[in-house]
């Protein structure tokens, strides 16, 4: 026979005030219900989810404008990539632009130089086609002169062999006297002719010269003025050389100065980038700092509500509720709806949410509940888990079908109730061992400044208590294991959710990089605050059951979870946590 289960309530840094057995009566709430902190703590509750919600939507305002200006940022920084980029082309051709520049300008020096040589050569070789001229002139004049003398010679030639002819003659009558002076006059003749041919040959000479002197002459003058034709295009093209050497010398200025600007503009968009980069940054931390205030919010709501719902003065159930599954139809108004339950007590039931259908809170209808009697209802409201009713405590305590029922269903986790309170006394004797035999501090027992443990993916974290922890409960842990085949784990929760030690088979090394083998593996220095853990940890119920999908690797299906609190020198330190495949 089982013994009583422990409904005690107590303030969470007093000591337990009373226990007493389970029964089929209802159980006395310590809150009446016309207490008017009920209607405060609504207010309370609403307006801190009210509160939440504007502050969760300004952080995602605020994420949503960090990234609207990070993909501004982005395509600033992109632009400015494309600047740097460019201006660095830019610089490339300028600098090409110079070389060739120089090239050119070079160039143009040595045109400007040939130019100047060939207009030199020019000069030179007019004055050196006037002397020509002059001198062929004057050899005209010489060949003139010569003519003139070869003419004379020519005529005393002629002269002198009249001469001897006349004195071969008178020789000829002189006879045998002019005998000899016949052979003078002869030999004079014979001279006097071969001065004639001498001279014909000379006068024809000179009639060459004279030609060619006179060709001589007419080439010069054409050359002449084809040099003096010449010189203004030679004059010409060394001006548009020198003006070229002086448009490549400014152009080369140009590029250097453009070369210059381009270099500071490069500098510009350097630190532009890099202040679009520090922007950028900055707008990573701002939006991953607003997603973290807004799953702050979320962590927040999500302890917040469980935290103030599970302590003595925010638990409105006057009832305990058991996971229990029965078929259903509900009629709140003008609504009418089949549906699942997935809690039930004496004060209401949790309903699974029919699909998108949400009536008005605090509209009264009546459920049918297998094959019970209609129970007369309000719609309390509607949660992630499902649609929550509330029956009327007068209808309700009429309805002996109901409390057969529930007594069913209370009967069937009571052993369970008691094993869950059991275990928590038991950590908690054994916690008050270590600090009684000075392996702990309170202080340090109760301690919440949890340090991460690096590279951990989910994150581990070490307390100041967890290592004398992890050496005294296993043997706790192992030993409650063996007592249900159904048991998948029993171990403690800080009232954070903090669980400093977990089964051998949970408690695995984390693998690198594997973050979803770990958060299945690896669940020991874990901070599990979801709904059911923060339940768990923060509940000051003498029990709370729970029912939710497993997580657990190797572990399908739903788990029923029997939680009790935990408490140490008076205080409550957090809640034992044991959970069946049922």
């Amino acid at each position: 026979m089982h013994r009583g289960i422990r409904r005690w309530w107590s303030r969470s840094d007093g000591p337990e005030t009373s226990a007493r057995a389970v029964g089929p009566e209802p159980t006395p709430s310590t809150t009446p219900a016309s207490d008017p902190r009920d209607g405060a703590l609504d207010a309370l509750e609403q307006d801190v989810a009210a509160s939440a919600g504007r502050i969760g939507g300004e952080f995602e305002a605020i994420g949503g404008a960090s990234a609207t200006a990070g993909e501004a940022l982005r395509e600033i920084r992109e632009a400015v990539l494309g600047v740097r980029h460019e201006s660095g082309l830019a610089g490339e051709s300028l600098v090409a632009l110079q070389a060739a520049s120089q090239r050119v300008s070079q160039a143009a020096e040595q045109v400007g130089a040939a130019m100047g040589d060939a207009h030199a050569r020019l000069d030179a070789a007019a004055t050196r086609t006037g002397e020509a001229g002059e001198m062929i002139g004057g050899l005209a004049g010489a060949t003139g002169e010569i003519r003139g003398i070869v003419d004379a010679i020519a005529e005393i030639s002629r002269q002198t062999n009249l001469l001897a002819l006349n004195a071969a003659i008178e020789a000829a009558r002189a006879g045998d006297a002019g005998r000899g002076f016949g052979i003078v006059a002869h030999e004079v003749k014979s001279l006097s002719v071969e001065v004639r041919d001498a001279a014909d040959r000379i006068r024809g000479l000179v009639d060459r010269l004279t030609q060619a002197a006179q060709g001589s002459s007419a080439l010069v003058g054409e050359a002449l003025r084809m040099v003096r034709d010449i010189d203004p295009i030679v004059r010409e093209a060394t001006e548009a050389a020198r003006r070229q050497e002086q448009v490549v010398a400014s152009l080369d200025r140009d590029a250097q100065e453009a070369a210059r600007l381009l270099g500071r503009m490069g500098e510009h968009a350097e630190r532009l980038d890099r202040s679009a980069l520090s922007a950028a940054e900055q707008g990573g931390r701002i939006r991953r700092a607003a997603d973290a205030g807004a799953r702050l919010i979320d962590g927040l709501m999500l302890r917040f509500a469980p935290s103030l719902r599970a302590s003595p003065a925010g638990d409105r159930r006057r009832f305990d509720r058991f996971p229990a599954e029965h078929s259903a139809r509900a009629r709140l108004g003008s609504l009418e709806f089949a549906a699942c339950t997935l809690d039930l007590g004496r004060g209401g039931a949790l309903l699974a949410r029919p699909g998108d259908i949400v009536p008005k809170p605090g509209i009264a209808g009546t459920i049918v509940i297998d094959n019970l009697p209609p129970l007369p209802c309000r719609f309390a409201g509607a949660s992630e888990r499902g649609l929550h009713l509330a029956f009327e405590p007068e209808a309700v305590s009429g309805c002996q079908p109901l409390a057969d029922l529930i007594e069913t269903i209370e009967r069937g986790y009571r052993p369970l109730i008691e094993r869950a309170q059991d275990f928590a006394r038991e950590v908690s004797a054994t916690m008050e061992d270590a600090l009684k035999g000075g392996l702990l501090s309170e202080a340090d027992l109760f301690d919440a400044d949890y340090v991460l443990v690096p590279g951990s993916e989910p994150p581990q974290y070490v307390s100041r208590a967890q290592p004398v922890l992890e050496r005294v409960l296993p043997p706790l842990l192992s030993r409650t294991m063996s007592c249900d085949p159904r048991l998948v784990f029993a171990l403690p929760t800080d009232r954070n959710g903090y669980v400093p030690v977990h089964h051998e088979r949970f408690s695995r090394p984390q693998r690198q990089g594997d973050p979803a083998w770990n958060a299945a593996h690896s669940r020991d220095r874990r901070i599990l605050d979801s709904r059911v853990g923060i339940v768990a940890a923060r509940s000051a119920r003498p029990f709370i059951v729970q029912s939710y999908p497993s997580e657990l690797a190797g572990v399908v299906g739903t788990l029923r979870e029997i939680d009790a609190p935990i408490r140490v020198s008076g205080r409550h330190w957090g809640g034992a946590r044991m959970a069946y495949r049922l």
